[in-house]
């Protein structure tokens, strides 16, 4: 039997650091990114998680910014993996903030005899899911807890373990942040007969927001590090343009976004993202928003992500 799918995965996970280190981490889809906008900014959200997104990238996000917002993403990966995934966010008081996050990862493999000939296909599934909570204590600083749920199978093998993440997020003054954030920590699993590791994710960035009028210029970069290979670089970049309104037509907004990750040296453009965002604000405060990524892996091929968004702020919290 040959789990060529779960190959690929651990590949394109492991040369985010350009070492090859087989045996030392399992839950591979777990460093897959997550949402068409933070991986369109190269994957720099840990100081911006100013959605749903927070809930993979840095739960303290959840609690500064008081909204509640909810998001899907639909990735298709080198035509055989497929990952949903999402977050729900709700404010819970002045300085609390809940949440809800899901991932459910489906792929398909060939099974082969002892010769190696086909008898048939077999399938793989990853589901991750668990609540978050985030306090803001300080007008410019926040905690925030995440607990998961992780399950995986292939074939007629399962198993489960829980995960947990936390981070902080601190803005000394309007529109810089720092933050910082750390991944998947959790007990090991045994699947068949190996021991599994989570691949726990020390994370650090920084944000600037650059705002203009009704537009702004949003910068962020990241750091961050596996227990499996070193320290890696990501930037990213967003503009908001804002349309404006005419007549009755609700206020509209265009964003574009670009990213670099490091790590990737599988060809010219691997490791760039190119996304853009379109937002129809139905009311103020009240907006639907459709996001879209293309994640280049070189010579194994791209991905691509979509996301939809409803998002409503009664108040933002700075």
């Amino acid at each position: 039997m040959c789990f060529r799918v779960t190959g690929v995965l651990f590949l394109v996970s492991a040369v985010f650091a350009g070492r090859f280190e087989p045996g030392v981490t399992g839950f591979t889809f777990m460093k897959l990114g997550v949402g068409a906008r933070p991986v369109a900014m190269g994957g720099a959200f840990t100081a911006v998680a100013d959605d749903a997104n927070a809930l993979f990238y840095n739960p303290a996000g959840i609690g500064f910014y008081r909204q509640f917002d909810a998001r899907i993403t639909m990735m298709q990966m080198l035509k055989t993996v497929s990952y949903l995934s999402g977050g729900l966010t709700i404010p819970a008081g002045k300085r609390l903030g809940v949440g809800l996050s899901l991932g459910f990862l489906n792929a398909t493999d060939i099974r082969r005899d002892e010769l190696g000939q086909e008898i048939g296909s077999i399938g793989i599934y990853d589901l991750i899911a668990g609540p978050g909570l985030a306090w803001r204590f300080l007008p410019g600083l926040a905690a925030g807890l995440n607990s998961k749920v992780v399950y995986s199978r292939i074939d007629s093998f399962s198993t489960w373990t829980v995960s947990f993440d936390a981070g902080v997020l601190y803005q000394p003054i309007r529109h810089l942040t720092f933050a910082a954030s750390l991944l998947h920590l959790g007990p090991p699993r045994r699947f068949v007969q190996e021991w599994e590791y989570p691949p726990v994710n020390l994370r650090t960035g920084t944000a600037f927001k650059l705002p203009f009028d009704k537009h702004y210029l949003l910068l962020a970069g990241d750091i961050s590090v596996y227990p499996d290979y070193g320290p890696n670089g990501s930037l990213g970049g967003e503009v908001k343009i804002d349309l404006g309104s005419t007549g009755n037509r609700p206020r509209q907004a265009v964003y574009l976004r670009a990213g670099y990750q490091t790590g990737l040296r599988l060809g010219t453009w691997s490791g760039f993202s190119f996304g853009i965002g379109y937002e129809y604000l139905l009311t103020p405060g009240l907006g639907l928003t459709v996001d879209a990524v293309y994640l280049s892996y070189g010579i194994l091929g791209s991905s691509e992500r979509v996301s939809l968004g409803l998002r409503f702020s009664p108040q933002r919290i700075r």
